[in-house]
């Protein structure tokens, strides 16, 4: 998940506007705050005999630094980490390599290179990255209003039903919230209240906090509203009406994290066996107030604690557990001291602080290659292309050579790679595996080898006749580009077609390869695959003869390769 977390932030930071940063920040606060939830998790964990108001303490600052994260990051100056790893994007796929010039010059060094064509292999679709983001922040809004709203309609539920209740200033009752107020050290005003509508009590409020109590808490023994009282002033006294408040708006928030929603329940849970133990702390009997929480379960009908603003005394999927823990005598029952949570909260803080000042940035463990393509004069070559090819993911990224004949493929990760150059004129060419390392700039110089001359002539005979003169087959050249210009046939001399082997029937195919002179004579002739040797030799002394002109590199001449091929055909 943490992974995942990295790549989506490494996405929104690379872009701008009000989406851009508006992602960047929540997964900055997703991404810290997931870190905290796991501790917290794991403190909680190790500490299962420690007292429910530790854990619960523990869940609550967790859930308070929730909030906190997405403020203090843009309040505080950021202090920059290097964290995420920055990958190039690919197409998929890789070009089958035609065919690999024997004359390749490769001169490898590192250095610096400003001069050159910058080729993107990281570029960003930045338009619609940022419509993706848009979507994503908006589909985020629906889901906190939903929830917002949602707690809104609680809070709505709760007040209507405190201004439908009943004061319940009995004496008896007035005597008991007095006297468990002193013993809690409680000293905010407490209404105290009845209603028809519920059948659980609840406290509301913080400043003014109100304990709502059902009709029947008016046939309840002076032990029974004791320990109800008790139980509800623990809670004023923790101040558990802001702590829901705060999970609440931490769910809503952040909706889609499944640990904030368990973190919520788990401080739900170790609220209502804190308070428990706040009972128990005045002297009263684990097994009788067990009991009576039984009986209360009963026909449970409250409001939904999850998502009213209240705070009840009981839920049903709560109830196993608590009387478990009120029962249990290895357990630690012992209230949170003041000293010990303040000494918590400065610590949470100063480790909260730099979290959330971190940045997590690219980390910068790419490297560059880059070099500059020439011919075989050691002029550069503009707007070739080039291919970077992956050799150990099988993947390729494309550019030019700049007007300089220089290249540059930025941000590439370390790797094993291969150049591929393909320009009008020259043969294909590609170089052997290079080796990036980490942090690197690789320098590449390439020389483009001239590309071949081909012809080809067909020789017609007949088995017993001289062979009829044949109209001069038109020459091919190569598709030149840049500064290369092709030698052209301008004089042929027709190869004569052996009487011997016309009148044994022999036919065949002579390849020959030669070099062209920079005056256009034709020079080291040889043959080129295994034919008859009478055909060879006819297709040879007339090849000899043969005149071009010369190939063209940057208006001067220089030797080329060509490739010659006669056919013998016998007519019927």
């Amino acid at each position: 998940m943490t992974g995942k977390l990295l790549s989506l932030l490494q996405v929104s930071q690379s872009l701008r506007g009000l989406s851009g940063n508006g992602l960047a920040l929540l997964l900055d606060a997703t991404l810290k705050g997931t870190i905290i939830l796991l501790v917290s998790l794991a403190l909680t964990l190790l500490s299962w005999r420690a007292s429910a108001a530790a854990r619960h303490f523990v869940w609550t600052q967790a859930l308070g630094a929730m909030l906190l994260l997405p403020i203090f990051s843009l309040t505080l100056p950021a202090w920059n980490v290097a964290a995420i790893s920055t990958p190039p994007s690919v197409t998929g796929g890789q070009r089958s390599v035609a065919k690999e010039s024997p004359s390749v010059v490769l001169r490898t060094r590192q250095v610096n290179a400003d001069n050159s064509a910058r080729v993107s292999p990281t570029a960003v679709d930045t338009a619609g990255s940022t419509a993706q983001a848009g979507w994503i922040l908006a589909l985020w809004a629906i889901g906190s209003m939903l929830l917002a709203t949602r707690i809104a309609v609680g809070e709505v539920r709760v007040r209507r039903v405190a201004r439908s209740s009943q004061l319940f200033e009995t004496i008896p009752a007035m005597a008991i919230l007095q006297n468990v107020r002193s013993r809690l050290r409680v000293s905010r005003a407490v209404d105290l209240r009845t209603s028809t509508e519920i059948a659980m009590p609840f406290t509301r409020g913080s400043f003014r906090p109100t304990i709502l109590l059902p009709a029947e808490a008016h046939h309840w023994s002076r032990k029974q509203l004791e320990w109800v009282l008790a139980h509800e002033l623990a809670h004023v006294h923790r101040n558990d009406y802001l702590t829901q408040m705060s999970a609440q708006i931490a769910c809503a928030m952040f909706w889609f994290h499944p640990l904030v929603w368990l973190a919520a329940f788990a401080m739900r849970k170790e609220r209502e066996r804190a308070c428990d133990d706040m009972v128990l702390s005045l002297g009263h009997r684990a097994t009788d107030y067990a009991e009576f929480l039984l009986v209360l379960s009963r026909g449970l009908r409250h409001l939904n604690g999850a998502w009213s603003t209240s705070v009840a005394m009981a839920q049903s999927t709560q109830l196993e557990v608590r009387m478990k823990a009120l029962l249990d005598p290895k357990l630690d029952h012992k209230p949170l001291a003041a000293s010990r949570a303040l000494l918590s909260a400065a610590l949470a803080v100063v480790l909260l602080l730099p979290l959330a000042a971190i940045r997590v940035a690219a980390k910068n463990a790419s490297g560059n290659i880059l070099g500059t393509v020439r011919d075989p004069s050691g002029a550069v070559i503009p707007d070739a292309r080039i291919t970077l090819v992956n050799t150990g993911i099988n993947s390729k990224i494309e550019g030019r050579t700049d007007a300089e004949g220089t290249f540059k493929f930025e941000a590439i990760p370390p790797g094993s790679y291969r150049l591929e150059i393909a320009s009008p004129g020259f043969a294909y060419t590609k170089t052997a595996d290079l080796e990036l390392k980490p942090s690197g700039d690789l320098h590449q110089d390439i020389t483009m080898d001239i590309g071949e001359v081909l012809e080809e002539v067909v020789v017609h005979g007949h088995k017993s006749a001289e062979s009829p003169p044949t109209a001069p087959s038109q020459p091919r050249r190569i598709r030149v580009g840049g500064n290369v210009e092709a030698a052209k046939l301008i004089s042929r001399v027709k190869p004569d077609y052996p009487a011997s082997a016309q009148q044994q029937g022999i036919e065949g195919t002579v390849i020959l390869r030669a070099v062209i002179e920079m005056n256009g004579r034709v020079l080291s002739l040889k043959a080129d695959n295994d034919a008859d040797p009478d055909l060879v030799t006819a297709a040879m002394d007339a090849v000899r003869q043969w005149r071009y002109t010369p190939m063209l590199l940057n208006g001067e001449p220089v030797e080329v390769v060509t490739t010659i091929t006669v056919g013998f055909r016998l007519d019927e």
